[in-house]
Formats: structure tokens, C-alpha cells, sequence
């Protein structure tokens, strides 16, 4: 009989250790249920933020393109040109523009040289003044006539020859133009130029 009690005294020790590991695995086993969870909803929020289709990408995209238009328009506005208001919009993954007169839309391909310049340079503007300094003062422009015709090329130098001539309560700017093309400030409105030329004894710069 004794060797019975001890017996199950052994079998009921061994039982009361399975249920504190039982107890022990199934805390565990809630953790991880917990983890799970939480994993499933980082991945939800990783999937948001940094997904292209995403809401926060989307509404992130559009915010920036937004800005761009805005801005945009403003330098447009101060210059000669029909177009009353640039408009940019998401569109099957690419980015349309929209080119807005008095009474229409225009469409790209009816704009003359300068006025396709000066969408493209308000647009850069846009860009600028949204990636740096609320106000934007000075930019350098580095060979910016390269791939442009002759009446480009113009048309280039009259568009930032007005925008630097505006009047400081509006938004005043400076560029410095880096270029090889010396023809197209002949005639122009530019207030200071330095023809740089290297040589044996080093670089000479001269003010023209």
C-alpha cells in the first residue's frame, strides 16, 4: 500500500508540474497571440506610409503637387503669357498639366517656345520653393538652354529677365546662369556678365 501512495504521490507531483508548465505555455501562447496582433498592424501601417498607393503617400502627392500648381501660378502670373493658372494633377501614375487661360484649357502642343518656356521655368520655380526656403531668392541655373532652339533659348533669357525685374514686395529673384551659349544675352536685359576662359597660366575671368 505504501508503495501505491508513493506512487501516486509521484503521479500527483508530476501532474501538478505539467499544469504549471500548461500554465507557464498558455501565457506564452497569449503573448504571442498579442505579438501577432501587433505585427499585423505595423505591417497595415508600413503597408499605409510607405506604400506608392498608400493613403499618406497619395494624400502626400497630392499636398506636393497642390503646392507646386500654387506657386507655379504665381510666377506665372508675372509674366506675359496667356496662361492665367498651371494645374497639376496625379494620372495613371504619371503627373498631367494642365495649362488654364481666361476662358479654356489649353493644351501643350498649341503653346509657342515661350510660353512652353515659361510653363517649364514656373514649374522649376514651383518646385524650388516648395523643396527649400519659403522665399526663394536666388537660383543657379547650369547650362539651362541645352536641348532648346534658338527661340528657346530667347524666349529664356526674356522670361528671367522679367521675373528679376520685379518688385521686391512681390518675389523678387536672382539668377546666375551658367552657360556656353554667350549669344543669348545679346540684346538682353542681364545686369552683369563674366565670360570665364582657362589657359596655360590658369582660369581668367572677365566682366563683359
Amino acid at each position: 500500500m505504501s508503495q501505491i501512495d508513493q506512487h501516486m504521490g509521484g503521479v500527483l507531483e508530476k501532474i501538478e508540474k505539467a499544469k504549471k508548465q500548461s500554465s507557464v505555455i498558455e501565457k506564452s501562447i497569449l503573448e504571442l497571440e498579442k505579438v501577432k496582433k501587433y505585427m499585423s498592424r505595423l505591417d497595415k501601417i508600413q503597408s499605409s506610409v510607405f506604400s506608392r498607393d498608400g493613403s499618406v503617400a497619395t494624400s502626400l502627392r497630392s499636398w506636393a503637387l497642390n503646392s507646386i500648381s500654387i506657386k507655379a501660378s504665381d510666377y506665372l502670373s508675372i509674366l506675359n503669357t496667356k496662361i492665367q493658372r498651371i494645374a497639376l494633377s496625379e494620372k495613371a501614375r504619371d503627373v498631367s498639366i494642365a495649362c488654364h487661360s481666361k476662358t479654356e484649357v489649353l493644351e501643350l502642343e498649341s503653346l509657342s517656345g515661350g510660353e512652353k518656356v515659361s510653363v517649364a521655368l514656373a514649374l522649376r520655380l514651383g518646385m524650388a520653393s516648395l523643396l527649400g526656403a519659403s522665399n526663394l531668392n536666388l537660383m543657379i541655373l547650369d547650362e539651362p538652354t541645352t536641348h532648346l532652339d534658338t527661340e528657346r533659348k530667347k524666349s529664356l533669357v526674356d522670361v528671367l529677365s522679367q521675373l528679376s525685374r520685379i518688385e521686391k514686395s512681390q518675389l523678387p529673384m536672382q539668377f546666375l546662369i551658367i552657360t556656353h551659349d554667350a549669344e543669348i544675352f545679346e540684346n538682353s536685359n542681364v545686369e552683369q556678365i563674366y565670360k570665364f576662359e582657362s589657359g596655360e597660366e590658369g582660369s581668367k575671368v572677365t566682366a563683359l
